[in-house]
């Protein structure tokens, strides 16, 4: 059996790929910063996280919902009528993320390609139009990924308590908007 690379089982287990294989990515035309080792500063950030307390398994899923994010953008949507109705593609990004959030693929296409009313005691499941797809996808990543920064901040701000009392030291969200 061959060397494998420290995390190697970690990003198959997320289905990663390189980064510009992804689309959200690749929209800054930037993915490498010369002079930046990302091997090492993953290996701080995970020590940055043991240190304020963050236990192996919730790193290993704020990780994957950092994976979710960046198959979300990669789906895409075939349109399936005259009207311009779609639904999302059953491919590789939708299967991921799916996967990684513990729902079935077919129940994230219809989460990303359909809107649900109520109406009366019914629900009408209405096919979205292609922008509306887009948005609803960029709206879902967008969503996680706020999530999962304010459950870091909140982890931060209960290691920086150590157990005592309000202390004084905090981070504030209101200094990130």
């Amino acid at each position: 059996m061959g060397l494998q690379k420290p995390g190697f089982k970690f990003r198959e287990r997320l289905n990663l790929k390189t980064t510009n294989e992804y689309n959200y990515l690749g929209q800054s035309e930037c993915l490498v910063i010369n002079g930046v080792n990302d091997a090492q500063k993953f290996q701080k950030l995970t020590e940055a996280m043991d240190i304020v307390q963050i236990c192996k398994e919730e790193q290993e899923q704020a990780f994957a919902m950092l994976a979710v994010v960046l198959w979300l953008g990669n789906i895409s949507f075939q349109v399936i009528d005259k009207e311009n109705l779609l639904e999302a593609s059953a491919d590789e990004a939708l299967t991921s993320a799916a996967r990684l959030m513990g729902f079935a693929p077919d129940e994230l296409m219809q989460a990303v390609s359909t809107h649900r009313i109520r109406v009366g005691r019914d629900n009408i499941c209405k096919k979205l139009t292609l922008q509306q797809a887009i948005d609803a996808r960029n709206a879902l990543a967008k969503f996680i990924y706020a999530s999962l920064f304010d459950w870091l901040v909140e982890q931060i701000n209960k290691s920086l308590e150590g157990g005592k009392k309000h202390i004084g030291r905090r981070i504030a969200l209101s200094s990130f908007v």
